[in-house]
């Protein structure tokens, strides 16, 4: 059974109170501005810190007073927000966040909003990818879990087109060259019976880029259509969760990343 979702749990980013954070990062956690405004207006003296005008890349602790543009924000950036990590099910073309002028569907626009803050991805996952993506309103939890997490295995399903001439699926290879690298995959195997189109369940031992998936059937002669990742480390894509819907992370789920996270820390 499912336990309800335990919002602030797993390893905490350290406190303000034990590690100084550089201003703009600090000021950008809190939506105050992006970081780039931010140290634009560090740059254009609007930003002081104990009464005096900040200079880019300054750090500052629990006891500095911050203000901007004549307003005091201490107060404010001493707030620390409750963590939450969702998890969320991409659909193919939908970029990360949407810039000006762009048109194309983004996630963020599908996630629940913040006040203060922004959404920041735990793992990495393509334009043209669709499937398991971890999202964490905590900007150093997200950054430091990301970069563990490069050397998680991940798992995809990818629905492959039977060229016509063939009796029987051609074999995939597990090895394959791509721009002058050599890339290795762990297992390749079809799941379920097979028609005019088969999926077929990849695995490799740390995330590969879509290309990378292309490629090896294209090697085998074979198209994909659809390229789905649904294991990233301890964590799986629900089966439940509709496609370009997210919700947190239960109990079970956040035990396993925390245990993940340790073991991989450990490691290094």
């Amino acid at each position: 059974m499912r336990r309800r979702p335990a919002r602030g749990a797993g390893p905490k980013a350290p406190s303000r109170a034990t590690a100084p954070e550089r201003l703009h990062k600090v000021l950008a956690q809190h939506g105050i501005g992006s970081r780039r405004q931010v140290e634009a207006w560090i740059t254009e003296g609007r930003v002081l810190v104990n009464g005096r005008p900040a200079v880019v890349g300054q750090a500052i602790g629990p006891r500095d007073r911050v203000d901007v543009d004549g307003r005091e924000v201490t107060r404010l950036l001493r707030q620390q927000a409750e963590r939450r990590t969702l998890v969320f099910h991409k659909t193919t073309g939908t970029i990360l966040k949407r810039r000006a002028g762009d048109e194309r569907a983004a996630v963020v626009d599908q996630l629940p909003a913040l006040h203060g803050g922004r959404w920041v991805p735990l793992n990495s996952i393509g334009f043209g990818e669709e499937g398991l993506l971890v999202l964490s309103n905590d900007g150093r939890y997200a950054a430091d879990v990301a970069r563990l997490g490069r050397e998680w295995p991940v798992e995809y399903r990818v629905r492959a087109l039977r060229p016509r001439s063939a009796e029987t699926w051609p074999a995939v290879p597990l090895e394959i060259q791509l721009d002058g690298q050599r890339l290795q995959f762990d297992a390749v195997e079809a799941v379920g019976e097979g028609g005019t189109n088969q999926w077929f369940r990849v695995a490799a031992a740390r995330g590969l880029p879509r290309g990378a998936v292309v490629a090896l059937f294209d090697a085998a002669g074979l198209k994909t259509s659809r390229v789905l990742l649904v294991r990233w480390g301890p964590l799986q894509l629900p089966r439940d969760l509709p496609r370009g819907r997210c919700r947190d992370l239960v109990d079970d789920e956040l035990a396993a990343l925390a245990a993940a996270i340790a073991t991989r820390s450990d490691a290094q």
